[in-house]
């Protein structure tokens, strides 16, 4: 039931018009919640996409009914400039549909089609289906809020609910569209087919638009260090202007920006950072001049180039034998213009925001404590902050090896003029950005404001509002020049919802690419600061009554996963409590040291093999701990996994008869194929009992759940899975570095 205009709750946020409050005290952090409210669970869940989820607040409750209250931040609004008129909503998609240019129109379903399969994980996918939800902020969409619907919503109801955009589509796209639309209602193709198939489209129209950039990048000492141990390129001072045309990168290098900032103090921050940039600016430099890639090599050569800091980096501070927090380190953040896509590029706590002419958002997670304990769910963010040494980074070049790194890299098509900040901490320490940008960053995005002069004011305001550490900036503002005639995207576009698509060289290469690294535990990385309270981002949150979602609870990942009674037996059972290895007699050998080609604790892993031709699952053998023997022949598999699911090496140990056993932690389940139950007589995967002679057929294998552990064989394992070198938010699931 709506609230009156004017009604305050809880002594401090006012009812403006519902659903929007106003925090009256915006200074004041929020009471800690005992336990996270399970509406927020989805939420921080899907917390690795800021741009389109709002973020849990706070909980509240009805003075007279007791109902809770969600309250949520970062939500879709038009900041207005005169702070005594009341915000209102950003447009939804099907208002300004009509009006979009093919770009806009085909980048709106890209990122609609990224964000399906991880509501529908969560059990929150009914959300796409609702108009009203779904907000556009130019080239964003953003969610109002997260709905539970019933029954679970599939891609053909995504389908017949985007049927109706069709007919007011840019003519370029409407046969792509059609295909494309009338395929998900036929129940064609998955949620990945659904991406590949518009990331391809994306690329082809993007192709002919030309970008004007302007960027300038400055780095001061500050007035309280002894020395700057940022760094940034291209070099502080640097004021640039480039117009790419389209479709001619090889006649004009692409743009980008790279800002790092040093950990270690006299250990060698500065070196770390100048490390990084220089590196990076190698491997990048030949990137820019090259035509035609696609997103997901893209995607991989930024990632390649900061893994290859990291090398750099860790080669350095191996060879002066530096450990622990003696490891000089650095964060880093990169934008890199691609003609009309601007990639983000990021690992540790340098940010990166995108500012508008009615907004400034921040486009980047910290890789801190504060943003894990949000991530898996423990807490919320601004409870998360109030912890000592939340601010503490759980990953940064230089400390650990580049196994247990995964930077972030994210695509964002250009359509409309907007600025894009990067900073390091010393200017976003306070708050400082999201209460300084309406001043001095809104005049660069409207013309008025030159990007070099908005640069050194920024050093200026950091200096005098933090001054604690140094500070660094690089700014972009990025202006779509008009485009000629739309290209329409190939008919393979469409067909790309039903096949797999094809691996290109970059993307293969890193499947099999094997780095040996330390137990990253022992890789421990320390903020240069604590993370100061922050304001809230704007007085204004959203109440949304929300029932209990359906998701996975981690209660529910934490607790034993059991076979059926009629089948669990002694050692059967796979679940966090499993029975450790023997020892073996000498406990200085118990975790041996891995060899060039053994798996490493932590190492992340993907289900490969395939057991049989009509097989939709891998069984991953973990039922039975290690014992000084071979597990009894006649012990079954007990889980399968769909080809695709994500397991982490979480121990390592060596029993009395010189065989190596690993444990394994299930991450992420793969969900392009459904639950398999082999039913009596029809297995594919034959047990051997004692007697070799005879083979087990009567046998039902459930499906494995994120959480899951159990012990395997060394040997087995490489068998069926292969090394990641790199793992994405939504593959890591449950698994953290």
């Amino acid at each position: 039931m709506p609230l009156a205009s004017g009604t305050v709750l809880a002594e401090r946020y006012q009812v403006i018009q519902f659903p929007l409050l106003l925090d009256t005290a915006p200074a004041d952090p929020p009471i800690p919640l005992d336990a996270v409210p399970s509406q927020a669970e989805p939420y921080l869940a899907l917390s690795p996409f800021p741009v389109a989820i709002p973020r849990p607040f706070t909980q509240i409750f009805l003075p007279k009914t007791g109902e809770p209250l969600l309250l949520l931040e970062e939500i879709p609004i038009h900041t207005p400039e005169d702070v005594a008129e009341i915000p209102t909503l950003l447009p939804t998609l099907t208002r300004v549909w009509a009006r979009a240019s093919a770009l806009q129109q085909i980048s709106w379903l890209w990122q609609i089609a990224r964000l399906w399969q991880p509501l529908a994980d969560n059990q929150v996918a009914g959300t796409l289906l609702d108009w009203q939800n779904i907000r556009v902020d130019a080239e964003d969409i953003r969610l109002l809020s997260l709905q539970t619907t019933e029954p679970t919503p599939t891609l053909s109801d995504l389908g017949n609910q985007w049927r109706p955009l069709i007919e007011s589509a840019d003519r370029s796209l409407q046969d792509y569209l059609t295909r494309l639309i009338e395929g998900l209602i036929a129940g064609q193709g998955t949620a990945t087919g659904l991406i590949n198939s518009l990331t391809r489209a994306l690329e082809v129209v993007a192709s002919p638009q030309g970008v004007s950039v302007q960027f300038a990048t400055y780095s001061d000492q500050g007035p309280t260090r002894k020395r700057n141990e940022d760094a940034c390129y291209p070099k502080s001072g640097t004021v640039e202007s480039v117009s790419i045309k389209a479709n001619a990168l090889e006649a004009t290098s692409a743009p980008f920006v790279i800002v790092c900032d040093g950990i270690g103090g006299h250990q060698g921050g500065n070196v770390a950072s100048q490390i990084a940039i220089d590196e990076v600016k190698q491997q990048l430099q030949a990137l820019g001049t090259a035509s035609n890639l696609f997103h997901e090599d893209m995607v991989f050569l930024l990632e390649k180039a900061i893994l290859a800091a990291n090398q750099a980096i860790s080669s350095r501070n191996d060879a002066a034998q530096r450990q622990e927090r003696a490891r000089m380190g650095t964060t880093i953040v990169i934008a890199f213009v691609y003609g009309a896509r601007l990639y983000v590029a990021h690992l540790g706590d340098s940010r990166a925001y995108r500012v508008r002419s009615h907004n400034c958002r921040q486009i980047t997670l910290d890789d801190d404590v504060a943003t894990r304990e949000m991530r898996l769910g423990l807490q919320l963010y601004r409870d998360a902050l109030q912890v000592s040494g939340s601010g503490a980074l759980v990953q940064a070049l230089g400390m650990a090896s580049s196994r247990h790194l995964h930077p972030t890299v994210e695509l964002y098509p250009l359509t409309q003029e907007s600025v894009f900040l990067l900073c390091s901490d010393g200017l976003s320490d306070q708050d400082l950005v999201e209460r300084s940008w309406m001043a001095e960053l809104r005049p660069v995005v409207e013309g008025a404001c030159p990007v070099a002069a908005a640069g050194k004011r920024l050093i200026e305001l950091a200096n005098v509002h933090n001054g604690h550490d140094n500070v660094t900036v690089g700014l972009l503002r990025v202006k779509p020049n008009a485009s000629g005639k739309a290209i329409s995207p190939p008919a393979d576009c469409a067909d790309l919802l039903t096949a797999p698509i094809a691996s290109h060289p970059a993307t293969a290469t890193r499947a099999t690419t094997a780095v040996v690294a330390p137990n990253p535990r022992t890789a421990a990385v320390t903020s240069r600061r604590r993370h100061p309270f922050r304001w809230l981002l704007t007085s204004v949150v959203v109440v949304s009554l929300l029932g209990v979602a359906g998701i996975y609870s981690w209660e529910r990942f934490l607790q034993p996963i059991l076979l059926p009674e009629a089948a669990t037996t002694e050692g059967e059972t796979l679940s966090p409590s499993a029975t450790p290895p023997t020892p073996i007699a000498d406990p200085s050998t118990a975790d041996p040291a891995p060899l060039a080609n053994d798996l490493s604790v932590g190492d992340f892993l993907q289900i490969e093999l395939i057991l049989d031709a009509d097989a939709v699952a891998t069984v991953i053998v973990t039922a039975t701990p290690p014992a000084p023997e071979p597990p009894p022949a006649i012990d079954l598999p007990e889980r399968v996994l769909p080809v695709g699911s994500i397991v982490q090496v979480i121990n390592r140990q060596k029993t009395p008869d010189n065989k190596l056993w690993v444990r394994l932690e299930v991450c992420s389940v793969s969900t392009e194929t459904s639950e398999l139950e082999v039913s009596p007589g029809e297995t594919n995967l034959p047990t051997e009992t004692a007697d070799s002679s005879e083979v087990v057929q009567d046998i039902s294998l459930p499906s494995a759940r994120p959480g899951d552990q159990g012990w395997s064989l060394e040997t087995s394992v490489t068998s069926f899975a292969d090394r990641l070198l790199d793992t994405s938010p939504t593959q890591q699931g449950l698994c953290t570095n």
